[in-house]
């Protein structure tokens, strides 16, 4: 057998490029975020998760940053974030969501929020815009 010793360390490259590549597909993630609430009421939006199997997301922990994390990102922080509780929910029809909430209305009509998401595998900072329309 006559093995071309230059080309192994490529060949290795690739190969654990595509590993990284397989484990990535699995990842989990945060899909878009929706909103149930107007300007002046209580917030109420979600958050879908995507890509987590079911018994990894019984152990989900996920909040608003904190203002270290806004500065650290060149976002900034409002204190009306700290009113803000995240939760990890279930939807009747299945579908793992984060849900935020607050109990005082929000009377800002944006906010930047900053989503830390973590898991068993993994964790991730999710920045949304959220824009609050006035009631109708």
């Amino acid at each position: 057998m006559n093995l071309n010793i230059r080309y192994l360390p490529n060949h290795l490259l690739l190969a654990g490029c595509c590993t990284c590549f397989a484990i990535a597909a699995h990842a989990a993630g945060l899909g878009a975020l929706t909103t149930q609430s107007a300007l002046g009421q209580p917030l109420s939006a979600e958050i879908e998760v995507i890509g987590m199997q079911p018994d990894e997301f019984a152990r989900v922990l996920a909040r608003i940053a904190g203002p270290e994390q806004y500065q650290a990102a060149t976002l900034s922080y409002q204190p009306l974030l700290r009113q803000l509780r995240v939760a990890a929910e279930r939807r009747t029809d299945g579908k793992a969501i984060l849900k935020i909430t607050s109990v005082a209305p929000i009377n800002e009509p944006t906010l930047e929020l900053l989503v830390d998401f973590n898991w068993r595998g993994g964790s991730l900072l999710q920045k949304y815009s959220l824009l609050l329309d006035p009631p109708k």
